[in-house]
């Protein structure tokens, strides 16, 4: 049986070891638009795709010393495996590289909310609907 890697099934306490971080981090990232965990019974749960995400912030923040507005910033600018330059088989086993037809805010639920507002391709796209 093949397990989906966007199926919510780490629980905050299990994401926050696998990925050795305090639970406050994770909040922050919530916070910040950078995540939005899946909501279970008002717990937070991850999925594989979530935890690599986590993963690469954690790289951008404290390897590439970007702060969390470049990061969000970037973000709005181009697609997260561009900005962190993924090698190729990286990007093949990445949600967000596989389904990179698919427009940023229909990707996931770990988009841009509050950029996607002022975006002009996200409003051109939703004036006509």
């Amino acid at each position: 049986m093949e397990v989906n890697d966007n199926l919510p099934v780490y629980s905050m306490g299990v994401a926050t070891q696998i990925l050795n971080v305090h639970p406050r981090t994770l909040r922050i990232y919530e916070a910040e638009g950078l995540i939005k965990p899946h909501r279970q019974g008002g717990k937070r749960m991850f999925s594989k795709n979530d935890l690599v995400w986590i993963k690469c912030l954690r790289n951008l923040i404290h390897e590439e010393n970007i702060s969390i507005p470049g990061i969000k910033r970037l973000l709005e600018l181009m697609p997260c495996w561009k900005l962190k330059d993924c090698p190729q088989e990286v990007r093949a086993n990445c949600a967000a590289f596989k389904e990179k037809g698919k427009k940023c805010w229909e990707f996931s639920q770990n988009t841009c909310e509050n950029s996607c507002k002022n975006c002009e391709v996200y409003l051109k796209e939703n004036k006509n609907k």
